[in-house]
């Protein structure tokens, strides 16, 4: 067999410079991806970005505009739900495996509690970008708690197109302070040694996330946008 190239860093790099800026919003669903400019923002060369793009496609992120190249793949109201009905299982076996773990939670409680206050106090005064990434830290240090390095890996995986949606969906601020009773309320029952109720609160979390974002993102999709 032949030996495989090793990817650079840089390539590596400008992956994460590129998906980072997706996952943000700096570069908009349905967004041209000209490597020539990709190249000049970043400061690299376009072999970097080819394989970069190459890879973000793989993952769904990025999505050929025929003959005009690249883009960023726009949000699917569809594919979102069916990702959500995906986490709702991968959360619901994660907070039951974490509340059975009760040594290992007790000695991780204080950074539990500290998501969750951080998580309710950016939910009053906090902006978008705060929020995701408190929502993100909550759920994966119970995906971690749970023992199970396959719900990590798994979830790492939807995690990119999750936030994406969660981004235009929170633009609402009215469920902020819900979204954190509820994570409280799924942390109070993995504490306790609830498995059966950790499980169900958390699963019925993410359905409801689920619906919700497909919903406004079917309202904001079928709005015209206003011309300039």
């Amino acid at each position: 067999m032949l030996t495989l190239p090793a990817k650079s860093d840089l390539t590596m790099q400008t992956h994460a410079a590129i998906r980072s800026a997706i996952m943000s919003g700096e570069l908009a669903p349905c967004a041209p991806l000209a490597q020539e400019e990709l190249a000049d923002r970043l400061g690299v060369s376009r072999q970097p970005i080819s394989h970069a793009l190459k890879l973000l496609k793989h993952e769904g992120l990025v999505v050929d505009r025929g003959r005009k190249g690249q883009m960023v793949a726009p949000i699917d109201a569809g594919r979102l739900l069916a990702l959500y009905q995906v986490r709702g299982a991968l959360d619901r076996l994660a907070a039951q495996l974490t509340a059975s773990s009760a040594p290992l939670v007790k000695a991780n409680q204080n950074e539990l509690e500290k998501i969750l206050m951080q998580g309710t106090t950016i939910a009053a005064t906090g902006n978008i970008e705060e929020l995701v990434q408190a929502d993100v830290n909550f759920h994966c240090l119970l995906n971690r708690l749970s023992g199970n390095l396959e719900i990590g890996n798994s979830t790492e995986a939807l995690w990119p197109h999750l936030v994406r949606a969660m981004r235009t969906v929170l633009e609402d601020r009215d469920g902020w302070q819900q979204i954190w009773r509820e994570h409280r309320a799924i942390a109070e029952a993995v504490l306790a040694g609830n498995s059966d109720q950790a499980g169900e609160l958390a699963a019925r979390h993410a359905e409801q996330a689920g619906a919700a974002t497909h919903h406004r993102l079917q309202v904001i999709q079928k709005t015209p946008r206003k011309q300039t």
